[in-house]
């Protein structure tokens, strides 16, 4: 698998890691629950707030993943690393 691009923590126990090839988002005490999320099924990444960032994955099924409570700094490079990742993939318009 290798190791990821980017990575950051959210509230709760929330860990998001970039790959060359998807979004891997961990949650629960020790990590047990994974979800995978492909860059081509990424339609946006949206960043709001500046002490207590909220950082948005929306999907192209409907999905949204609102990671709360994460630093500035974090949710900048996690958004960069996904769009820098699509780019690279040519999937971004």
């Amino acid at each position: 698998m290798g190791a990821p691009i980017s990575q950051a923590t959210a509230h709760r126990n929330h860990v998001v890691s970039v790959y060359p090839d998807r979004v891997e988002i961990r949650s629960g005490w020790q990590g047990e629950t994974i979800e995978d999320i492909h860059l081509r099924d990424i339609e946006s990444a949206t960043t709001r707030g500046i002490v207590n960032c909220t950082l948005t994955i929306a999907t192209n099924k409907g999905q949204r993943h609102e990671l709360r409570n994460m630093a500035l700094p974090e949710a900048r490079q996690i958004k960069s690393a996904i769009e820098e990742q699509k780019q690279r993939a040519g999937l971004y318009e």
